[in-house]
């Protein structure tokens, strides 16, 4: 049940994640591409997710590390821009950074593991405003993080693009993963989620092969397109 849920969910997180790279295409190749890249990032989101939903959750000591460690950008991102400007010599630099980045990500870890455990003990309404906390501190990392990789690590618009592509279907999937389909959808659904996603891939192969629309995918949208062009699309 949970697999067929996480399935039916990757499917709607893959065009999501498909459609800020279809927005790049011409108005005329829009629904094409959109079709192509949809069907491609299914073969990635569909199967992950599903995976991901009957994973066991992970434990106290992983989540507070993970909120660490992406809490910790807000940090390292502006620390790194700064001692990229400041330090002259490159390989001191670096061992300077990779020193003050562990100890942040410890120091955070730490905070994040006292975090989850005082917002567990909450009542309902604290726990729920806790719970807000901690996403909205985690995103906020995430997005420095995104923000200095896009700026600094990939200078160049076709690598910030295809980083773009991939993370969005990342996030997209990890959100189908844990997202609470109803139990009466999933059974009314039962089959439709396989046959639409061959139904999918089928019809994004075929749009796929066309020389023009290649280039196109070629250009605009390479990382997204990989999965499918793998595939034969």
């Amino acid at each position: 049940m949970k697999a067929r849920a996480g399935f039916l969910a990757g499917l709607i997180a893959a065009a999501l994640a498909a459609l800020p790279a279809a927005w790049r295409f011409d108005a005329s190749l829009r629904a094409q591409a959109f079709c192509v890249l949809f069907a491609s990032a299914a073969l990635v989101c569909a199967p992950f997710a599903a995976a991901l939903s009957i994973a066991a959750p992970p434990g106290r000591l992983a989540r507070a590390v993970t909120l660490g460690t992406i809490g910790s950008a807000v940090v390292l991102v502006p620390l790194g821009t700064m001692l990229k400007v400041s330090t002259h010599h490159r390989p001191l630099g670096g061992v300077t950074f990779a020193c003050l980045a562990a100890a942040v990500i410890c120091g955070s870890s730490l905070v994040s593991a006292r975090l989850l455990t005082w917002a567990g003990e909450q009542p309902s309404f604290r726990r729920t405003l806790s719970r807000v906390a901690i996403v909205a501190f985690a995103a906020l990392g995430a997005a420095a993080a995104l923000l200095g990789l896009s700026r600094g690590l990939l200078p160049d618009a076709a690598f910030r693009r295809g980083f773009l592509d991939a993370m969005l279907v990342l996030a997209f999937s990890l959100l189908a993963a844990r997202v609470k389909v109803p139990p009466v959808v999933v059974r009314r659904a039962r089959g439709f989620g396989l046959a639409t996603f061959i139904a999918v891939v089928t019809v994004g192969v075929c749009l796929g092969r066309a020389p023009s629309m290649q280039a196109e995918l070629a250009a605009r949208a390479p990382v997204l397109h990989w999965p499918l062009l793998w595939l034969g699309g």
